[in-house]
């Protein structure tokens, strides 16, 4: 029964309430009665009904007055249900933030009354069950990690229903290489199917596993106790029967889901009061999947035998990788990317090493795309090669997104490059073309642009598709037809103004260009 307190100011309302219908029959007991909010709020305090049924309008203490005070003194679970009438619609509202869903109008129909009740008590009854498994699993918790004290054993065993008189080993599982499973549907749809395959499987090979104590790790891993018969049991086999488990359900899992699945195995079969040995063993063993990435199964007492690395790679293979990136050479910066990840598994690099590496290489990148005037927040798979740690991912899977990001970051700093350039080719532009009038050359040029002239001249041809000094001449010719059309200068005058020093040279070169003389030009303008 779910316990209720009636709270109405009018003595006659409250008891035709109480009598209006059957509350056992519905699956409650009114077991308090209030004529005000304050004189209920210490009924609340200290009966912790399921149900508080409450007027709106009442002295001392409003029914609003009542919700607020219960709610701000921590308590959550208590369920209101408000009474009033047509003119309370303004409370009512009020009321909603409070996280109140039901009202009933005045007069109270029983057809009503009894329905809201009937929701209420579904309700409540699914929040119990999930407090009470939140509670088991923390329980568990605290058993696997070594905090519970040893006279708390045997109870924390019967709480969520594990036999202290079997053994007990842990096993991990883990779905590798989803991108985000809280952004991508499919992928949280995956989750969901490896969630209820690891429960069917312990149906069929463990049965006194229930879902309750699957322990989700973090997105994409689950670990579970695995309880195991001592009669059953080969002398001096346990750890044996153990991995045998786990390579069972890691062929199963593999075989129903595309993603690669890994297994880790605890350190051996212990006494339930134990089993935090086997819980931190496995965790420890996931330290080693980079270290033998073409395993599926991974056992405590095969990996203790490899020594982890927790060192840096050599500042010349990141300067190398970062060479290629900036230069656009597609297979050099795959081949030096695949001869890294190649180093981190022949090295056995542990899980925060692989970070370190990738986070080097990852901000050499940005550092780069930077210094480019770039805005690296434009590379797509900037995010996920980032934060490759936030869901697991296998050695090869990060390699694969590793390589997706060191091409999408070469492709950007390429179209950085040209930009670069071709902002550079228009500034010189603009330059000769205010200074065509001095002494200025391709090498003069280069040097005040910081720019090999060679390169400069191959840049002038491919951009304008004319050579440096043909360019020069025709921007200084084009100014002397200028003069020559609008002022009365001589001819030596327009060449010293237009960069030539020697008139007959201005001479000889205009012609070369115009297919006639200064003069000439000149007179054929005079004749028209």
């Amino acid at each position: 029964m779910y316990k209720v307190i009636l709270v109405e100011d009018e003595i006659f309302a409250r008891q035709g309430l109480r009598n209006l219908i059957d509350w056992n029959s519905c699956g409650y007991e009114v077991v308090e009665e209030a004529d005000n909010g304050e004189e209920a709020l210490g009924m609340i305090e200290l009966i912790k009904p399921e149900l508080v049924i409450t007027d709106i309008r009442m002295p001392v203490l409003d029914g609003l007055g009542l919700i607020q005070a219960v709610r701000d003194a921590g308590d959550a679970e208590t369920k209101f249900m408000i009474i009033s009438g047509y003119g309370d619609f303004q409370y009512a509202q009020k009321a909603i933030k409070f996280g109140v869903k039901d009202f009933i109008l005045k007069p109270i129909d029983e057809q009503e009354l009894t329905d809201s009740l009937s929701r209420l008590s579904a309700e409540i009854g699914k929040e119990k069950q999930k407090r009470s498994v939140g509670q088991e699993q923390k329980a568990l918790t605290k058993l696997l990690r070594g905090e519970a004290a040893l006279e708390e054993v045997e109870e924390i065993a019967r709480m969520v229903a594990l036999p202290p008189d079997r053994q007990y080993g842990y096993l991990i599982a883990e779905m590798n290489d989803l991108v985000n499973p809280l952004k991508r549907d499919d992928e949280a749809k995956q989750l969901r199917a490896f969630h209820h395959a690891i429960i069917n499987e312990f149906a069929v090979w463990n049965p006194v596993i229930q879902p309750l104590h699957l322990h989700e790790h973090r997105v994409g891993v689950y670990g579970f106790p695995v309880c195991l018969d001592p009669a059953a049991l080969p002398a001096g086999q346990q750890s044996l029967v153990l991995e045998e488990l786990a390579a069972r359900l890691a062929d199963r899992l593999n075989d129903s889901f595309p993603q690669p699945i890994y297994c880790y195995a605890g350190d051996g079969v212990q006494p339930l009061a134990a089993i935090n040995h086997c819980y931190l063993t496995a965790i420890e063993t996931m330290q080693y999947k980079y270290a033998a990435p073409n395993l599926h199964v991974f056992t405590y007492g095969q990996m203790k035998k490899l020594t982890l690395r927790y060192m840096e790679l050599e500042s010349g293979v990141y300067a190398h990788l970062l060479e290629q990136i900036e230069e656009g050479n597609r297979e050099a910066m795959l081949e030096a990317a695949d001869s890294i990840f190649a180093e981190i598994q022949q090295r056995a690099f542990a899980p925060e090493a692989v970070h370190n590496v990738i986070a080097r290489l990852v901000f050499g990148v940005i550092g780069s795309i930077s210094a480019m005037q770039g805005n690296e927040r434009e590379l797509h798979s900037l995010e996920a090669t980032l934060q490759w740690r936030n869901y697991p991912v296998t050695l090869q899977g990060l390699q694969e997104r590793f390589r997706h990001f060191i091409v999408e970051s070469a492709e950007m700093a390429a179209r950085l490059r040209r930009n670069y350039v071709k902002g550079d080719i228009m500034k010189i532009k603009s330059y000769i073309e205010r200074h065509y009038n001095e002494d200025i050359s391709l090498k003069s040029i280069a040097a005040r642009f910081y720019m090999n002239p060679v390169y400069l001249g191959q840049l002038f041809k491919k951009t304008f598709g004319v050579y440096f000094n043909d360019f020069l001449l025709q921007i200084r010719v084009d100014n002397a037809k200028r003069l020559l059309r609008q002022t009365e200068m001589r001819v030596y005058e327009v060449a010293r103004h237009v960069g030539f020093d020697n008139a007959d040279y201005f001479v000889c070169k205009f012609e070369k260009v115009e297919g006639r003389t200064p003069t000439a030009y000149r007179n054929q303008l005079s004749a028209k």
